[in-house]
Formats: C-alpha cells, structure tokens, sequence
C-alpha cells in the first residue's frame, strides 16, 4: 500500500478507500493462494461440467435453486451458473486427492421454476 501511495504522490492523485479495499482483497486473496499451494505440489482446476453431463448433488456440484435435500440426487446439467474450483494434489507427493475449493452450481435439466 505504501508503494501503491507514493505512485499516487507522484502522478499527483490519491488512492481512494474503494481502491485500496480492492487492493487489500487481492493482496489477501494471493497470500492466501500462496499459502494453500506454496511451493508444493498441487494444481488448480475449474470445474464446468458440459450440458446433458450427470452430476451427482453433493461437495463437488450444488443445484443453484436447491438446499441440502438435493444432497446424493443425480441431474444432467442444463447450465452452468458458477464454475467450479478444485485443488488436486495433497501438498505433497500425491497428485491423485482431489479437493473441492468453490463447488460448481448448475441448473438441472427437467426442474420446473
């Protein structure tokens, strides 16, 4: 921030509070990032099943209109309407966990608004 400010002395200009809570939420959001997948091993992987796809109901998918009883429920996907976000390896050497970090929500196929 302090960086960021004395660009700002500079150019003749300040940062305004809305600037510098989204420069705070970034700088939070990379650290944390760094944190979960540091120097180790470990991918990231969005998530977005294709239309007509079946997907069970549960960590990984959410139906966006649904709560928890549609938990274990298998649907095709109609539409994606938040991708979603894994973590594949466990830090270490074992590429082969997979965790779910933002699950995917979908609108099924077949379900009546």
């Amino acid at each position: 921030m302090s960086f960021l400010t004395e660009i700002s002395k500079l150019s003749g200009s300040s940062l305004n509070v809305e600037s510098e809570n989204q420069i705070h939420q970034a700088v939070t959001l990379a650290q944390d990032i760094g944190f979960q997948f540091g120097i180790h091993p470990a991918q990231l992987r969005l998530v977005i099943p294709s239309r007509g796809e079946a997907v069970e109901i549960g960590a990984k998918f959410h139906d966006c209109e649904g709560g928890e009883e549609e938990r274990g429920k298998t649907y095709q996907v109609n539409l994606v309407t938040l991708p979603g976000l894994e973590k594949v390896g466990d830090g270490r050497s074992n590429m082969n966990s997979i965790s779910t970090i933002v699950p995917c929500e979908i609108y099924p196929e077949g379900v009546d608004s």
